[in-house]
């Protein structure tokens, strides 16, 4: 396997174009069917077959390299195999986030990880919080740090449902920016000017809300109980909740990295607050650094391979001891 990258982008600022990237059909597509399909009830089956964990048991590596038969339909930026995405997000978190193997550096501002819209938009407690601190202080309680690139590797391995042996689901249902179903859609959503979420069976049933609820749900309930759309966020957090030894901390980046809507809007305002906790908000930085690695390390500067693999394997043994976890 090449690691190497023919889509790199000249800039950062060209990620996540919806308007006119070179793969708009096939996007949109996926977020037509994803928007018009993710409901209530679908969400709902789909996690509780996979809950059960019946796929079988496999080496968390094993699982890894069949990444490199996926591509991301969703994605505009890049047709390459997840496999290099993989290790790309891992090895950015050790450039840009990490002292050592195990210590965070020290001057992560938080600030820096918000464009202007949005921090200036965030609760006043919130926003002095987040300035009074860098990542590092935020969470002072964590000592080791080592899983942070490990998630970045493996945040990803759900991806694998559109595989025969895991599902063979189709695209809408594994890729893409995840949201609450049963709650208004945001229009800080991709392609929410689109409307195709009014093709939902579920619109306009949960659209209603009042001071108490918002769509199905009590407000500030907190992410933890509500239904995102099925993907493989919520694939992965459940194999490694189930699987690992993995904090609190890590599992909760797999489960919402791709909730954009919430920690990186396509139209700036930070979307859903009427559903976020203080416990939400409190890990909403750690999900915008861990967001910077996982969209901005798109680029195909990596180490050899077989460096590449000894570094993540010892890693997994750290964190996954057992040989064979169930899927």
């Amino acid at each position: 396997m090449a690691i190497t990258d023919n889509n790199n982008q000249e800039s950062f600022g060209e990620f996540r174009n919806y308007t006119d990237s070179k793969f708009q059909d096939r996007v949109e597509r996926t977020y037509r069917e994803m928007q018009t399909n993710q409901t209530v009830s679908f969400v709902k089956a789909k996690k509780e077959h996979y809950s059960k964990l019946a796929h079988g048991s496999m080496n968390v590596y094993q699982v890894f390299k069949l990444l490199e038969d996926i591509v991301d339909e969703s994605d505009p930026d890049s047709d390459m195999p997840q496999i290099i995405h993989a290790y790309q997000s891992a090895e950015s978190i050790f450039e840009f986030a990490m002292k050592n193997e195990t210590e965070l550096r020290d001057d992560l501002s938080i600030k820096e990880l918000f464009k202007d819209q949005a921090w200036n938009e965030l609760p006043t407690k919130w926003r002095e919080l987040y300035q009074a601190n860098t990542i590092k202080t935020l969470y002072k309680e964590i000592t080791d740090w080592s899983w942070f690139p490990l998630v970045g590797f493996i945040h990803d391995l759900g991806k694998v449902m559109l595989l025969p042996r895991f599902g063979e689901l189709q695209q809408w249902c594994v890729v893409g920016d995840t949201y609450p179903v049963g709650a208004p859609f945001s229009s800080s959503n991709v392609f929410y000017e689109k409307e195709f979420f009014h093709l939902s069976q579920d619109y306009p049933e949960f659209e209603k809300q009042d001071e108490h609820t918002f769509g199905q749900y009590q407000r500030h309930c907190g992410f933890d109980h509500v239904d995102m759309t099925w993907g493989h966020d919520e694939y992965i957090y459940e194999v490694m909740h189930q699987g690992s030894s993995l904090n609190e901390e890590a599992l909760y980046l797999l489960r919402y990295h791709s909730f954009y809507p919430w920690h990186t809007p396509q139209n700036g305002s930070l979307a859903y607050t009427e559903l976020a906790s203080e416990f939400d908000w409190y890990m909403l930085p750690l999900l915008k650094a861990f967001q910077k690695a996982d969209l901005y390390s798109k680029t195909p500067d990596l180490p050899p391979q077989d460096v590449l693999e000894a570094k993540y394997t010892a890693l997994l043994k750290k964190y996954i001891p057992a040989d064979k976890i169930d899927w």
